[in-house]
């Protein structure tokens, strides 16, 4: 069979891409190289603008929804907030992973998982698929393979990456530690340099990692997790589950994500954010641009994806340059951040409301400019400054 598109990689930008694709009527082959479900380290928070570009409800692996927030500095409860709407809601990413690509399975898709990529060739009017149990062709090629990913390093595409790396472990503690931590998640950007700490409540257990926003350093994050898994009440007495770390992407820089017959998606792309390294919803957003891109290419019978590229560039990759500048500020400035967020409540609701997803990069910034009279006259007014603990209306 000759497939109208071959996806490299079953995690959400593939499964995504697979999904729009197939329910179109395209034929669509997932190439994945582990046996789903398989772990996957992450800390599993859903946006609320990333379930709005789901195509279809994902209430069924939603672990339970983050009601708000908590702020601390080196384990010090900093800020407690209950936000209006929930900041995420919270996903264990291997249970997620096989039900995108379920639900992709389902629209028409076929799905090789345990099959391993190893390299691509191109004819001139097909791109096969070289897998370690045989060749498969079709029109066009998509690398969904992470940020280490084979399809772009053979296309010649962001062979200059820049990289972050983050350690998470999933951790068993008593019953008294998961009810402290109730239906919060926790940020603490005093955990580590130039990145932070975070504790995501699951079902039974919590998440616990911690992201380094900048490359190397890796052979440190285990000393700094212990540290701030150490500076963490909740986290006492803990059994570790689970340890993996990861590398993400740090995007921002326009670059081109598509070469003759083939596009990238979500990590392979570099499209994840390079504050908070979030990169789920722009996996899903990334696999409905190329779904779009690769149907009216195909259409049009032209296999020029060039679209895709500046579609990208235009609606994600600039708003990451924004991103860029509050990470800065932010990393250069953890404590005077922190101290800021603890005494303004306008500040709190900029920032909560990008975490969200409610606002845009472009936004947060544009609202820290027009806010900073607000923002200095709470900071500068104890009797007006935000309490540790309040509800966000």
């Amino acid at each position: 069979m000759i497939y109208d598109a071959i996806i490299v990689g079953a995690g959400p930008a593939g499964s995504v891409t697979a999904f729009h694709l197939a329910r179109r009527g395209l034929r669509v082959l997932i190439i994945e190289k582990a046996s789903l479900p398989r772990y996957k380290a992450c800390g599993g928070g859903l946006t609320s603008k990333a379930l709005r570009n789901l195509p279809f409800d994902v209430g069924p692996v939603v672990e339970l929804q983050a009601i708000g927030g908590m702020l601390t500095y080196q384990g010090r409860l900093i800020l407690k907030v209950d936000t209006a709407r929930p900041i995420a809601s919270l996903v264990r990413r291997d249970l997620f992973d096989r039900y995108l690509a379920s639900k992709a399975v389902e629209a028409g898709a076929t799905l090789y998982d345990g099959l391993a990529y190893t390299g691509y060739e191109e004819q001139e009017d097909l791109i096969t698929a070289i897998t370690s149990q045989g060749n498969y062709s079709g029109r066009v090629l998509v690398g969904a393979d992470g940020v280490r990913s084979r399809v772009a390093r053979q296309a010649g595409l962001l062979l200059e990456r820049e990289i972050g790396v983050a350690l998470e472990a999933e951790l068993a503690v008593p019953g008294s530690g998961l009810s402290e931590q109730g239906f919060y998640a926790t940020f603490d950007f005093g955990a580590l340099p130039y990145g932070y700490g975070w504790v995501f409540p699951k079902r039974d257990h919590l998440s616990a990692g911690v992201f380094h926003a900048r490359p190397g350093k890796d052979a440190l994050l285990r000393d700094y997790l212990k540290s701030f898994i150490d500076s963490q009440e909740v986290l006492a007495h803990n059994e570790t589950v689970n340890l993996r770390g990861h590398h993400i992407p740090l995007g921002g820089h326009p670059q081109a994500l598509h070469k003759e017959r083939l596009l990238l998606v979500g990590d392979a792309a570099n499209l994840a954010d390079p504050w908070l390294g979030e990169g789920l919803y722009y996996a899903i957003l990334s696999g409905m641009l190329a779904a779009d891109a690769i149907t009216q290419a195909l259409e049009a019978d032209s296999l020029d994806l060039s679209a895709y590229t500046l579609r990208v560039n235009d609606e994600i990759v600039r708003d990451f340059g924004y991103a860029r500048i509050f990470a800065w500020l932010v990393y250069h400035l953890p404590r005077l951040g922190t101290f800021l967020m603890q005494k303004s409540e306008t500040l709190q609701d900029i920032v909560f409301g990008v975490m969200r997803g409610d606002i845009t990069f472009e936004e947060l910034v544009g609202r820290l400019v027009g806010g900073l009279p607000n923002i200095l006259i709470q900071v500068l007014n104890p009797a007006k400054s935000a309490p540790v603990y309040r509800s966000q209306s």
